[in-house]
């Protein structure tokens, strides 16, 4: 049995519960981060890059621009697993606007997040759309899967959506869908295939945001909208055979989930001339 069908079948949950909040209006206002790659320390840098003061920059802009009613921290929190990385993340998230946070293929879930329960919810439930938090990340591997037990948990908050009437935005580290970029599909969702099928249930009712490919794409498949968020530090270049960085500036993305399955969204860019990547560098670990 390969490693992805062992971890498919053995992985238990992170995530669980509900995370309860009080939006007003009848539309739910996210703010999606993704990719910080944070050292625990306040000099360490991804490619030249200093990544918590990119971090910083992206943050402080959409808590201080954005009325946001959540913010989704879709994976690779830390750069190498760095125990300090997640309580670096929460100093600059604060405490004003509630958090729900995805390890990526970056992350080291074993004891380094044990320390953060409240973060790591599987579910948000709002007036018209739920959100539902999925785990991709395989030990040990850059690429990710979904074992059965995010796959049920999936099939669950379709069955709750379809009943209720709502509409159910899915996050993601690692997308679920093909970038057109060699290097970055080596590392897809291996069964990928069989969120889509769940999905169907819901038809043009549903959307997939995720992170991992450090850049911004905004596409429909199989009627399920699918969108991937700038990294708050580096950027990979669209499309390339083999990894290359892209000179796009870091960003979030802002989403608005209202009535009637409505999704507005909006990726948000911020410029730090004096903090800016290696754009020759040939890869990372």
């Amino acid at each position: 049995m390969g490693s992805f069908l062992r971890w498919m079948v053995a992985a238990k949950a992170i995530l669980s519960g509900d995370l309860t909040i009080v939006h007003e209006g009848e539309s739910l206002r996210l703010i999606q981060v993704t990719d910080t790659h944070l050292t625990g320390n306040s000099d360490g840098c991804l490619l030249g890059m200093n990544t918590e003061r990119s971090a910083r920059a992206i943050i402080t802009a959409a808590l201080s621009t954005e009325r946001a009613d959540c913010v989704l921290v879709t994976g690779d929190i830390a750069a190498d697993g760095e125990s300090g990385a997640y309580q670096q993340l929460e100093t600059l998230l604060g405490s004003r606007v509630p958090s729900m946070w995805l390890p990526g293929n970056h992350d080291c879930v074993v004891g380094r997040l044990d320390p953060y329960p409240d973060y790591l919810k599987r579910r948000l439930r709002g007036k018209h759309w739920d959100v539902v938090m999925l785990e991709t990340q395989v030990e040990g591997e850059v690429g990710g899967v979904l074992s059965v037990a995010e796959l049920d948990a999936l099939a669950q908050a379709v069955n709750d959506a379809v009943t209720s009437d709502k509409a159910l935005l899915v996050a993601t580290h690692h997308p679920l869908r093909a970038m057109r970029s060699a290097w970055l599909d080596e590392q897809s969702v291996k069964n990928a295939a069989d969120a889509l099928a769940l999905l169907e249930a819901l038809s043009e009712r549903t959307a997939i945001i995720s992170g991992h490919v450090h850049q911004e794409s905004d596409v429909v498949v199989k009627n399920v909208r699918m969108m991937t968020t700038p990294s708050t530090c580096v950027q990979f270049a669209p499309e390339s055979e083999d990894f290359a960085l892209d000179d796009k500036d870091p960003g979030y993305r802002r989403i608005v989930l209202g009535p009637d399955a409505q999704l507005d969204t909006q990726v948000v860019r911020i410029s730090d001339d004096s903090n800016r990547p290696l754009l020759t560098s040939s890869g990372y670990d």
